[in-house]
């Protein structure tokens, strides 16, 4: 390289480098305002993601954002723990209450005696009443430790659902809608949470109300959106019922346990919007 070139070259290195400069100074703070993502920290990385699951976060505009990040990664809050924050579910424009929480199994069938399976499968004609399962079970012969197992089987479904279990084929909700339980226990002890159904007391929640969910799972809080799907005879008031699907694991539905130290709870919050804002400035 000869000395007019290194002359030409050092000049243009400096601007290019100084350019980069300015841009990075200057352009990156400005494109960062404008996505809130972008600053989020250890606390508040998936919290967008979730808001925008749960339906809530076109209703907020990016300065409550902004806030709600910097609060969640200044003082290393979680997302369920805001959702515990009365001044933080205001501001998200929900209201709270607590409910007594009990759970149910999805899936008694699944958890009956074998033979007694067997005999299900062979019954032609589906089930609309109780009276029409002891009838049968008259009819049959069965002996009594069938009867339990059915009598216990019929607290957690309705005879035509159970009829339906044994043709291999969903659970009916309330609603119309197949049944969707909240946990599903792949194997014993190991536990999948999602969205799903949930049975209330419609007088308090309206049959079909989608609702905000928190619950502790595995040792951690959950944050659901659910359905108002299914009702129970013992569901009363503020009171909520939640399904369970259960392996069997060898278990009989006469003495099945659920795995309580994983789902217990003796409350649970629900969630409900109590107004409803679109943000303008929010693009789709």
């Amino acid at each position: 390289m000869d000395k007019n070139q290194e002359k030409l070259i050092k000049p243009l290195t400096w601007l290019t480098f100084t350019g980069f400069c300015l841009v990075s100074l200057f352009a990156a703070p400005a494109l960062q305002s404008n996505f809130w993502p972008g600053r989020t920290g250890q606390y508040s990385v998936n919290t967008a993601s979730e808001l925008k699951r749960l339906e809530i976060l076109d209703t907020l505009s990016e300065h409550d954002l902004t806030e709600l990040a910097h609060y969640q990664d200044t003082y290393h809050v979680t997302l369920p723990n805001v959702f515990k924050d009365p001044y933080w579910v205001n501001r998200l424009g929900l209201t709270s209450r607590k409910f007594r929480a009990t759970w149910y199994i999805s899936n008694p069938y699944d958890l009956l005696p074998k033979g007694l399976k067997t005999a299900l499968q062979h019954k032609s004609k589906p089930f609309h009443k109780q009276a029409q399962v002891w009838q049968w079970c008259k009819e049959q012969k069965f002996p009594p430790s069938w009867r339990e197992a059915l009598k216990a089987a019929l607290i957690e479904t309705t005879p035509e659902n159970l009829w339906r279990a044994a043709r291999g084929r969903k659970p009916y909700a309330k609603n119309g809608k197949y049944l969707q339980p909240i946990v599903i226990e792949h194997e014993p002890g190991m536990l999948e949470v999602k969205d799903g159904h949930i049975a209330t007391d419609p007088r308090v929640i309206s049959l079909n109300s989608e609702v905000i969910l928190l619950v502790r799972i595995n040792g951690a809080d959950q944050i659901l959106r659910v359905t108002a799907a299914d009702i129970g005879g013992r569901v009363k008031g503020y009171h909520v019922d939640l399904p369970i699907k259960m392996h069997p694991g060898g278990r009989s539905i006469s003495n099945a346990k659920l795995p309580a130290e994983k789902i217990r709870n003796a409350n649970v919050e629900i969630l409900t919007t109590i107004k409803k804002r679109t943000n303008p400035n929010r693009k789709a």
